[in-house]
């Protein structure tokens, strides 16, 4: 017995060398992730990293075969911008990290984008939306979620084309998000020559109450909401109890169990722009939802898919300019994403689909070319259904 452990241990000893052997020979890159992994935006967090993982595993292979191991590096920020800066330096400093996916909140990308301009590290995000991430001339800096400014676009189109409204009762939560959300979309319905009634900001009980005697009296057939849904919810809920039918539009900020929990009944007919969507609104998926249940035993989100198309989007541009077992430098990879251009694919396609959102390709400033915003309703069951799924060309943002 004892000969015999020795031998085995000998025989572990020897593989494990030329494991090490072999990984000397093979350079290493590594993807990394930022996104949060504690805290309350855990489980949308973690989708980020998920839907990375799955496009590494995946090319895992293919990078072998270039004499290149591939590694993801997670990365948690917790959703604090604090923690950005730290995070980025420690980034910058691993030589291997060739490209970053994230990072979830707008405010934490910025951070970390400027951070890794110096250094020209290629970064994309599946999820920051906000508008000016693509304002600061950065060319290393892209998204494939479509901007705030995208559901301006949309929502215009939408009350427009589809609910063809003569004018429209614009209110703002009165923050930031709903300012620019209300905005943009009054900008974009200027551009056709759709009137808005009227313009208001209502955040509190009593802006509520006044706004609704307002909206009553205009006769308005679509109001349109920009904000989240704590405030969106007391308002249509007052908007039905004072008997006023128009149609309720809003934005992402709508996007939420919650927002169905507090209208109960009312956020029947309710409609709303969003930039990720169910599942069921990408025609190919399933099967990136069935690999998604089989590693993790649960479904996935939109996140995830708009996670997994970023990180194939940033190991094309890194094979494009690769060479056997030579690294490419962080600007090379940089310069290759700007000239992605991944096609669209359906399920016909699943075997050989490098995208689930749609053809990815990017504008000069980082955006992506053609992005998707959904336009949702809730049915009278209170069940989410697509009404339109709208494509913004980058072009029309400008």
């Amino acid at each position: 017995m004892p000969k015999a452990r020795s031998r085995k241990r000998f025989e572990v000893a020897f593989v494990s060398g030329m494991l090490l052997v072999g990984g000397a020979e093979a350079a290493t890159i590594k993807i990394a992730t930022i996104s949060p992994l504690s805290g309350s935006l855990t489980p949308i967090g973690t989708e980020v990293k998920r839907g990375a993982e799955l496009a590494v595993q995946e090319q895992v292979k293919a990078f072998q075969a270039l004499g290149h191991n591939l590694v993801l590096v997670p990365y948690d920020d917790q959703a604090s911008a604090s923690l950005a800066p730290q995070i980025a330096r420690s980034i910058v400093a691993d030589r291997s990290v060739l490209g970053v996916v994230g990072a979830l909140n707008s405010s934490v990308t910025n951070v970390v984008a400027q951070a890794f301009g110096p250094a020209r590290l290629a970064m994309i995000s599946p999820a920051s939306t906000g508008d000016q991430l693509t304002q600061n001339a950065w060319t290393h800096f892209n998204r494939v979620v479509a901007p705030d400014a995208a559901q301006g676009v949309a929502a215009a189109a939408f009350i427009d084309d589809e609910l063809k409204a003569g004018s429209v009762y614009v209110i703002s939560d009165n923050t930031a998000y709903g300012n620019g959300l209300t905005r943009a979309l009054m900008s974009n319905l200027k551009k056709r020559k759709v009137n808005v009634a009227a313009y208001a900001g209502a955040s509190t009980p009593t802006q509520i109450a006044e706004v609704v005697k307002r909206v009553k009296a205009s006769g308005a057939p679509v109001v349109y909401f920009g904000g989240t849904d704590d405030t969106g919810s007391q308002l249509v809920k007052a908007l039905r109890a004072a008997g006023v039918t128009a149609t309720f539009m809003g934005g992402d900020g709508l996007d939420s169990p919650s927002f169905l929990q507090r209208t109960g009944i009312a956020g029947a007919g309710v409609v709303y722009s969003t930039v990720f969507g169910p599942l069921s609104a990408f025609s190919n998926a399933p099967t990136f939802a069935g690999r998604y249940q089989t590693a993790y035993k649960t479904k996935p989100s939109g996140v995830a898919l708009y996670a997994y198309d970023a990180t194939n989007a940033l190991l094309d541009a890194i094979k494009a300019t690769s060479t056997s077992r030579t690294l490419p430098t962080r600007a090379q990879v940089s310069a290759a994403v700007r000239k992605v251009n991944l096609p669209a694919c359906f399920a016909a396609d699943k075997d050989r689909c490098a995208t689930i959102t749609g053809a990815v390709a990017f504008s000069d400033t980082g955006e992506r070319m053609n992005s998707r915003v959904l336009i949702m309703r809730f049915d009278d069951v209170l069940q989410p259904r697509v009404a339109k799924v709208q494509i913004v060309n980058a072009e029309n943002l400008k």
